[in-house]
């Protein structure tokens, strides 16, 4: 049994990153498997867009109801207790989804599996800020969004593949099983001596902060609308309606969809090692990790802008492109908690988080409700998908702005981004 930080390396250290990874891993896997199942969900339950939105947003409620009091309980009884416990939800949820009957059922296991996967970036988050060096932050973030991506991976060609055989309830019924191989890898395989980090800062410890303080940073606030925003409506896209868009604007059948999805996930996966790769030796060299983020968001909404306009049949490459370039929204939020105290690690990861997903939650609601709206009004499907996603642009582009040119901080002790 490990007994002190300094014996992580090596091998234990690579056996923490996996056990993290692994839940992860099932965490973006069921955040994205809507996007997949819509059409089945749909037939089955004859529900609406609105309906639809609400029903995937369900995991969003979830979890960010968690973000606040998983943050407390992450400072007061570690990750390791605290990830495993709530793994349980999402065991409970995946059952619950698996076997529902109506609407209601659904999102109630939605919103278990909200609830229990709340953890599983954050916990890792929050270890790796305590057990791991300051410069290894965004290369640990961006290994485990690798994991993550591949969750995304396995809800595509896969899942596709397997519906005519096992439905999408079977697929539940699975997810079900590696939550619970997952939950007892977290119990069981994470060293225990960070049960109680409040008490193990010893009499070098940082000042802590309060909610409140954490809330008010300077850093915080510019980074809010780029995470309610660009950062929460990024994943609004990717685990529902960018599936949609691919058939009703691209002209895509639901196969040919899930094969611009799977690429559309690849090119995440790639980006996430290459920025693993990168972000060491760019800050080796002075190059913070948020100058990285600046250029590429502006990439990213440079793609995205001609992804929404083009009718070319090959449009969906600028999405594919754009996923790439959106992968540094993870970077951004890795380097939030580092502007904090080690011991309020876990309530300055899950705050942000909190907005991220309130984000997620608002603009895929708002999503359907936009286009029922402009379907109602006897807009083409094609065409209400166009001006929905066009408005969400201009939207992402003023909270980008706010983001670049929100003034350098006064405050000595705010060294992180002074050079910014």
């Amino acid at each position: 049994m490990i007994q002190d930080k300094s014996q992580i390396r090596g091998l234990v250290a690579l056996k923490i990153f996996l056990l993290f990874a692994f839940a992860y891993f099932l965490s973006y896997a069921f955040r994205s498997i809507n996007a997949v199942i819509a059409p089945e969900l749909v037939n089955d339950l004859a529900i609406s867009n609105t309906q639809l939105g609400l029903l995937s947003s369900a995991y969003f409620i979830g979890f960010a109801c968690m973000q606040i009091p998983l943050g407390l309980a992450m400072d007061r009884y570690g990750s390791r207790r605290t990830e495993s416990i709530l793994l349980i939800f999402a065991l409970l949820g995946a059952i619950t989804f698996a076997f529902a009957e109506d609407l209601y059922g659904l999102m109630l296991g939605r919103l278990f599996i909200g609830v229990g996967v709340s953890a599983c970036l954050m916990a890792a988050f929050t270890a790796y800020r305590r057990w791991f060096k300051l410069e290894q932050q965004g290369q640990l973030a961006s290994g485990m969004l690798v994991f993550g991506t591949l969750g995304a991976l396995l809800t595509t060609v896969p899942v596709q593949i397997s519906l005519p055989v096992i439905g999408w309830r079977g697929v539940f019924v699975v997810m079900a099983v590696l939550v619970f191989i997952a939950m007892l890898g977290i119990r069981f395989g994470l060293p225990r001596f960070d049960d109680h980090p409040k008490h193990n800062q010893g009499e070098h410890a940082e000042a802590s902060m309060s909610l409140w303080q954490i809330v008010r940073h300077p850093f915080f606030i510019r980074m809010l609308p780029l995470g309610v925003i660009n950062h929460g409506g990024f994943m609004a896209l990717q685990t529902l309606w960018i599936g949609p868009w691919f058939i009703y604007v691209s002209g895509f059948d639901p196969k040919q969809s899930a094969q611009i999805l799977f690429l559309f996930n690849a090119a995440m996966l790639c980006a996430y090692a290459f920025n693993a790769w990168l972000i060491p030796k760019i800050n080796l060299k002075g190059v913070h990790t948020i100058l990285y983020v600046k250029w590429a968001l502006m990439l990213s909404l440079g793609l995205q802008f001609f992804a929404i306009t083009s009718t070319s049949t090959h449009a969906w490459i600028f999405w594919v492109a754009m996923a790439a370039a959106s992968t540094t929204h993870i970077l951004g939020q890795s380097t939030v908690s580092t502007a904090f105290p080690k011991q309020n690690a876990g309530v300055a990861s899950t705050s942000y988080n909190l907005i991220i997903f309130i984000g997620a939650f608002f603009v895929q609601w708002l999503i359907g409700v936009g286009l029922d709206i402009a379907t109602n009004l006897e807009q083409s499907k094609a065409d209400a998908f166009r001006q929905v996603f066009f408005v969400f642009f201009v939207m992402q582009l003023a909270a980008y702005l706010w983001f670049y040119f929100y003034p350098k901080p006064l405050k000595k002790n705010f060294q992180i981004h002074e050079s910014l």
